[in-house]
């Protein structure tokens, strides 16, 4: 399936496979013969052509939307783009249309070219590409509850790497948003824990001073047996796994309410989701490393539908020292291919 998709993104003028020493599929490509995006040109009709002021959209299409036909912006571009386009939503002044049939032709011929590649929360109030005023071909979007990668990260994590080693995206944006309804379970679930875990510590001292202390273990303090969580559900794993980013918050606000927690912690979340990207992904922490593409986070407003821009990751410099390749999930898969 992956020659396939390299086909139909690959340019003319693309690197040959030996730039892509971490991608073998990329010389696997080059042999089979099929056809590439230079050679299934597609003339749209003179009404859907435009040559669109970059400041006014995602910059300039030659068949009228973007394709392979148009060269990849740069990161300083791209954030120019989203931020333009984000001030247009929140105006109300949006130029993003749909797409004629010569338009859409053009984007099953040409292939994808997307301005930059935006990990979003799967949160219905928050669609990405209405947010920046974006249209089919303009963005590679990922969405998830929480816009994380602490689950299924290997399909997060290696479409990020499609994107940036074959469509050629210069800017990876991480987007959370306020009013996390996953940060908030998750906040409510760690301050939960804290109660109980202060509630144990308690009672055992207690009983501690007033009787004897007993050679054998009580139930209650017995390891998890076998069984015992049946009635947890994927989505309590999933915040599970994020409690560790409300806890970060809770130390960093030194005792918040609730929501203050569960608001910083979507920073904070935002900040992991970079981090754990650079952390496991080669491909990503070399481009980074190099300049050629960039990796920053932004938050959401909800309410106003602003988007605030985070910058770079405070911990950037000290991740591209990490020899991460592979993310944990997917160790054994990966050892098996290779």
């Amino acid at each position: 399936m992956l020659p396939a998709l390299q086909a139909e993104n690959q340019k003319a003028s693309s690197p040959s496979a030996s730039a892509f020493p971490f991608f073998p599929a990329m010389a696997y490509y080059q042999n089979t013969g099929l056809p590439t995006a230079a050679s299934m040109v597609v003339t749209p009709a003179m009404s859907d052509v435009s040559q669109e002021d970059p400041s006014e959209g995602f910059g300039p299409s030659k068949l009228g939307v973007r394709t392979t036909v148009d060269e990849p912006l740069s990161a300083s571009q791209a954030i120019e783009v989203l931020q333009a386009g984000n001030r247009r939503f929140v105006q109300g002044d949006v130029k993003a249309g749909g797409l004629g049939p010569d338009m859409r032709r053009a984007l099953a011929s040409h292939g994808q070219c997307p301005v930059a590649t935006v990990i979003g929360c799967a949160d219905s109030r928050c669609p990405v590409e209405q947010l920046f005023d974006a249209r089919p071909g303009d963005l590679f979007v990922l969405r998830n509850a929480g816009n994380t990668c602490t689950h299924a990260e290997g399909s997060m994590v290696g479409s990020v790497e499609y994107s940036v080693a074959i469509l050629e995206t210069k800017m990876i944006l991480v987007l959370g948003h306020t009013g996390c309804g996953a940060i908030m379970g998750a906040t409510k679930l760690f301050l939960e824990r804290s109660t109980q875990k202060y509630i144990e510590m308690t009672c055992r001292k207690d009983a501690q001073e007033s009787t004897d202390q007993s050679t054998e273990a009580s139930e209650s303090e017995q390891p998890p047996q076998p069984g015992c969580c049946k009635k947890k559900s994927t989505l309590l794993g999933l915040l599970d796994a994020l409690v560790p980013v409300a806890e970060q918050a809770g130390v960093e606000l030194e005792g918040g309410s609730t929501e203050e927690i569960a608001a910083h912690a979507v920073k904070v979340n935002v900040w992991c989701t970079i981090n754990f990207l650079l952390g496991y992904s080669l491909i990503i922490r070399e481009k980074v490393a190099s300049g050629e593409v960039e990796l920053q986070g932004a938050v959401c407003n909800t309410s106003s539908g602003a988007v605030e821009f985070l910058g770079k990751s405070p911990k950037q410099a000290q991740l591209l020292n990490y020899d991460g390749h592979v993310v944990p999930s997917m160790g054994g898969l990966a050892r098996q291919v290779s």
